[in-house]
C-alpha cells in the first residue's frame, strides 16, 4: 500500500481542516481552559495528567500530548469522533484505520477530532476529517459562512445536514450535536479533480456510518 510522505500528510491536513474553519474558528485563550492548571511562581504545574479518554471513557486511539485539546471552543458536545469511527467503520469506508491522527496540531485548537487516510492504491489524493467545534445551530453556521457554496440539505435519520464546499476539490457535511457541529470534510487535492458530488458523497458517508452515534 502506498503511503505518504510526512509532508504530504501536512499539506492535506492544513487543506482539510485548517482552511475549512480559519474563517470561523473562536479564540481558545479562555481562562477557564487553565483552570485545572495549578501554578507556583507563575510557572504553570507538569503534575497534572493529560486526558486520554472520550467524555465515555474510551481511551483515544493515540497519546495526545495536548491539555487544552478539549477546551471551550469545543466542549458543546460529548461526542468524540476518534473513537466513534472505529477500525471496522473506516474499514468499512475504505480508510485505513492505522492512519489515524489528531487534527489538533496546537493545544487550545479550535478543532477536536481526527482524520484518516484512503487505504487503496491511487488514493493518495484524498483525505477526510471528522471534527467538532461550538455553533449553535446549522443555520447559524450557514450564516457565518456565506462565501461557502451550499448545497440543498441531505436528511439522514430525521436530522438535517448541511452540505457545502469551499472549492471544487473540496466538501464538507455538518450536522448538530448539542451545542457543537459535527463536520466531516473531504479533499482531493490533484488534478484533474473528480465530480464535486464524488467528494460529497465520501464525506456524507462517513456522516451517515457515525450518525447514530452523534447525540442531538
Amino acid at each position: 500500500m502506498t503511503r505518504r510522505t510526512p509532508m504530504a500528510n501536512s499539506r492535506i491536513a492544513t487543506l482539510s481542516l485548517i482552511t475549512l474553519f480559519a474563517l470561523t474558528a473562536c479564540s481558545t485563550s479562555n481562562p477557564s481552559d487553565s483552570e485545572d492548571m495549578e501554578t507556583s511562581g507563575g510557572t504553570l504545574s507538569q503534575n497534572i495528567a493529560i486526558r486520554q479518554t472520550d467524555d465515555l471513557g474510551e481511551p483515544l486511539p493515540f497519546e495526545t500530548w495536548h491539555r487544552k485539546r478539549w477546551n471551550s471552543s469545543n466542549d458543546g458536545t460529548s461526542y468524540e469522533p476518534c473513537t466513534a469511527v472505529t477500525p471496522s467503520i473506516a474499514s468499512s469506508l475504505g480508510l485505513d484505520p492505522d492512519s489515524i491522527a489528531d487534527a489538533a496540531t496546537v493545544d487550545g485548537q479550535t478543532l477536536r477530532g481526527c482524520e484518516w487516510h484512503y487505504a487503496a492504491e491511487g488514493m493518495d489524493n484524498w483525505s477526510i476529517s471528522q471534527v467538532v467545534a461550538d455553533y449553535e445551530s446549522l443555520q447559524y453556521y450557514k450564516n457565518r459562512n456565506e462565501s461557502f457554496d451550499w448545497m440543498d440539505d441531505q436528511h439522514l435519520n430525521g436530522r438535517s445536514i448541511g452540505v457545502g464546499s469551499l472549492n471544487n476539490g473540496h466538501c464538507f457535511s455538518y450536522v448538530q450535536s448539542q451545542d457543537s457541529g459535527v463536520m466531516t470534510a473531504v479533499n482531493f487535492s490533484a488534478l484533474p479533480i473528480p465530480p464535486l458530488r464524488e467528494i460529497c458523497d465520501r464525506a456524507i458517508d462517513l456522516t451517515r456510518a457515525t450518525i447514530d452515534q452523534i447525540p442531538e
